[in-house]
């Protein structure tokens, strides 16, 4: 469904990601974890473009959502000049297979393409963009995303909140919308709270909300970037239990978080970040029963201890 391929991102001279790769299988739950700093909501942003990579690409069900990345693309490497250049240079061709891996290699290791590569390379990349670029804002409806701070409108009702996007761009009508709100907020026991104002509501109601909001959109994959982390830790099991609920209703799940316990429960797959890096994955059984990196030991060694006591 969704497919990071070789991403950097910078921020400044700032190196956050290095070249990370993953891929989010349909009704997958996935939660990522690391320390802080490890690049791990910068990753989750990049999936959803709240942050452009600096370099590679992000897919989601066969359409790019970034701009084309050449240095992913050897037949796009082929076509340009630079390319042509070293392969006319070269002394020894007897091998053209070896050779071709050899400039593609050179190329991609000395970031030798230029902005200017010939008009055939110009239109490789014209083509590869339009036949499976997607319109973003699109794309983004698909992906519905919770942050750690809410984000509720606070001159806004509950209701107002989560008929806003739908109605706004005319996915549903205004009756609709307010259907669809009114049948979220009573799931999660909050409809009495449907005229109140944020400001009116506990840490852990606003969190709720913010989730059923973007269920709103009606999404194929939900995004959490640490949902708990701004909340009293009496609050946070209602939220990690609506979560569970989601995720036992087979809706696709990206969670960045800090929540070992939840990671363990709930999740496919547990990927280990750290300095912009995936260093370890697997499922939760290899990962928390096993971990091969000697960091993912040494980062998850608190929660075991914890665990033992």
């Amino acid at each position: 469904m969704i497919i990071v391929d070789n991403i950097f991102k910078y921020f400044g001279k700032l190196e956050v990601l290095k070249g990370v790769s993953c891929k989010i299988e349909k009704g997958e739950k996935v939660v990522i974890i690391g320390p802080s700093g490890s690049g791990k909501s910068t990753l989750l942003r990049c999936m959803n473009l709240l942050e452009f990579p600096t370099y590679g690409e992000v897919w989601m069900e066969g359409q790019l959502l970034t701009p084309v990345d050449p240095y992913l693309h050897f037949d796009i490497i082929e076509k340009s000049n630079t390319y042509r250049a070293l392969w006319e240079a070269a002394e020894d061709r007897s091998d053209p297979e070896a050779l071709r891996g050899e400039i593609i290699g050179k190329i991609k290791k000395e970031d030798l393409l230029k902005k200017h590569e010939g008009k055939e390379y110009r239109l490789a990349m014209k083509d590869l963009y339009r036949s499976s670029s997607v319109d973003i804002n699109v794309a983004r409806r698909k992906m519905g995303m919770v942050f750690q701070h809410f984000n509720l409108f606070n001159n806004l009702t509950v209701l107002q909140n989560m008929t806003l996007a739908p109605v706004q761009l005319k996915l549903k009508t205004k009756e609709e919308a307010e259907k669809k709100a009114e049948e979220l907020l009573k799931r999660i026991g909050l409809y009495e709270k449907k005229d109140e104002y944020p400001s009116k509501l506990s840490g852990g109601q606003k969190q709720r909300i913010a989730i059923v909001r973007s269920l709103c959109m009606e999404p194929d994959v939900m995004l959490f970037d640490e949902p708990t982390s701004a909340l009293d830790p009496e609050m946070v099991g209602e939220v990690l239990q609506l979560m569970k609920d989601l995720a036992d209703e087979g809706m696709t799940m990206v969670v960045v978080t800090h929540e070992m316990a939840f990671a363990k429960e709930v999740s496919d797959r547990v990927v280990f970040m750290d300095q912009g890096v995936i260093l370890e994955q697997g499922s939760p059984k290899e990962v928390f029963g096993n971990p091969k990196e000697p960091r993912t030991r040494e980062f998850l060694s608190r929660y075991l201890e914890d665990k033992m006591a």
